[in-house]
């Protein structure tokens, strides 16, 4: 309904204490202007944002807070880090020395009804390159109080989204009811090298500090709603189902989340990031984020975080074969710590220890130390946390994913060998044990190794030279996660949305937007059941 032109909406200017001021203007005896005071609800439900691995900003936790990771823009983050060596990123990516940076870009808006601005909404302390336009969007949308059928929330009453598994079509009522609240939206950036049980705590934190600044300024906030991309649900999923976080958090999103873990990760520690074939830009990425296997391993064995995004149990055994011609080694047959993640001196093992620490590697030194603290890190943080989420999700999760071919990703994980001709017809006949074969050359750190495996059997030789390849990936998924962890099983969900996204760009799409706010339309109704309800 069009608004009568006499009219004048007057919007009110906040004090300290969060007071509404309203500065209304003299007119004529007589005048026939009608000022109408703006009035927005005092009942809050504040949204988090919880980013993926390596989205959030970083800076040095000593002297200056020099900035270590910031995402600013495309070209800051690849004039900083494209290429850079192992030993300085060992250095500069540790958990020790490393802490989020709040200070990055945030497009503001004048919002003074939700009392703080975007950047004190923590808005800076996430990858603006990947993160800004879904906030604003999110931050518009759920904050729209002008006539119902123009807004966004009102536009999902008009429109269809098949789901995969649960129901999620909205009344009117249901709808009506969400311009009832106000809706912050905050990002929580997170030390993704750190374990995500302590960005967990952090949650936790930020959630107190968020619904009591709220009640301080009189209005009533009791419970925030969660949207996470990727990692980030890992963060939400411990917080509320291991910390007891549920009863402060209303409901939960999710979006393409490695929910039983990701075995692009092996590829990472093995032979770096991996990129589309062909894809110029995807290359650079790859380099900027760690091209080879000592540039990532000497950061991700030191780091929890990323490496709690290993295949648990859950993800099912068999998931790294070793293919030589028609023989095929599979791993894990029950375990893949102990199977994989920790097998030492295995060409096929997850981490090569000579890459641990580059200052090692290059004079040469004993590795048994850097092992061990490794070896300690799997054990004592990665295992525990990984299978403490196993089946655990929050009893109110929406959840979206991709399985696209055209977005490959690694569910399996194939090594497949080629064997020079004159050793296959030198050894015709003889078994090898591929299994305990040795590394010719250290310094491979790519998708290629050579490899010498003992021969069974007589004859001169003792053992076989074999070149060994990784193979691309060959599921479909995100880019990232595969579907086989992407589909989370539908009783843990109320709602399950399959789209055609990438991994990085997941909350840019028109199709995933749309699914998280009718998810949160749905989320909201249950502040039914708490002390927000209007009676």
């Amino acid at each position: 309904m069009k608004q009568a032109d006499n009219i004048v909406n007057i919007y009110p200017e906040y004090d300290g204490a969060g007071n509404a001021h309203y500065k209304l203007f003299s007119q004529p005896k007589g005048g026939k202007l009608v000022q109408q005071c703006v009035v927005y609800p005092e009942r809050v439900i504040p949204i988090i944002f919880i980013p993926g691995v390596m989205g959030s900003n970083l800076k040095n936790n000593q002297g200056d807070g020099e900035q270590i990771w910031n995402l600013d823009s495309t070209w800051n983050i690849a004039l900083t880090w494209f290429g850079e060596e192992a030993k300085v990123r060992k250095e500069k990516l540790s958990p020790l020395t490393t802490e989020v940076d709040d200070s990055g870009k945030v497009d503001e808006k004048a919002e003074p009804f939700l009392l703080l601005t975007r950047k004190e909404r923590g808005w800076g302390s996430v990858a603006y390159t990947s993160y800004a336009p879904f906030l604003c969007w999110l931050q518009d949308a759920l904050n729209d109080f002008g006539p119902m059928e123009n807004s966004e929330r009102g536009k999902l009453l008009n429109s269809v989204q098949p789901m995969e598994t649960g129901e999620i079509s909205l009344g009117k009522e249901e709808v009506e009811l969400t311009y009832r609240y106000l809706y912050p939206v905050y990002a929580m950036g997170y030390n993704w090298l750190k374990s995500n049980a302590d960005s967990a705590n952090q949650l936790g934190k930020k959630i107190k500090e968020i619904t009591e600044f709220y009640q301080s300024k009189g209005r009533k906030c009791e419970k925030v709603i969660l949207v996470t991309h990727s990692m980030g649900g890992l963060v939400a999923r411990h917080y509320t189902q291991n910390m007891g976080g549920e009863e402060h958090v209303l409901g939960v999103v999710h979006g393409v989340m490695p929910a039983l873990g990701a075995a692009a990760t092996y590829r990472r520690m093995k032979a770096g990031t991996e990129y589309p074939a062909g894809r110029v830009d995807g290359w650079v990425a790859s380099q900027v984020l760690g091209g080879d296997a000592e540039a990532m391993t000497a950061v991700l064995a030191q780091a929890p975080g990323p490496l709690q995004l290993l295949p648990g149990r859950d993800y099912g055994m068999r998931w790294l074969k070793i293919m030589d011609g028609k023989d095929v080694l599979f791993f894990p047959k029950e375990d893949p710590y102990r199977e994989i993640y920790l097998q030492r001196n295995k060409w096929w093992g997850l981490c090569d220890e000579h890459f641990i620490n580059p200052e090692n590697s290059k004079y040469r030194k004993n590795t048994n130390e850097d092992w061990a603290v490794f070896t300690k890190i799997i054990e004592r943080t990665v295992m525990p946390f990984i299978e403490g989420l196993s089946g655990r999700y929050h009893n109110n999760s929406y959840a979206f994913y991709s399985a696209d071919k055209s977005f490959l990703s690694y569910g399996d994980v194939c090594w497949q060998s080629k064997t020079p001709l004159i050793e296959q017809w030198v050894n015709q006949g003889r078994s090898r044990n591929i299994e305990n074969g040795r590394p010719l050359d250290k310094t491979e750190k790519s998708t290629r190794r050579t490899v010498s495996a003992p021969l069974a059997g007589e004859g001169w030789a003792q053992g076989i030279y074999q070149s060994w390849r990784l193979l691309p990936p060959g599921e479909a998924g995100d880019g990232t996660v595969p579907v086989r962890s992407g589909r989370i099983a539908a009783h843990y969900l109320r709602a399950s949305y399959q789209v055609s996204v990438g991994h990085e760009p997941a909350y840019k799409h028109k199709q995933t937007q749309q699914f998280t706010l009718r998810a949160l339309v749905k989320i909201i109704q249950d502040i039914q059941q708490t002390a927000l309800a209007y009676q």
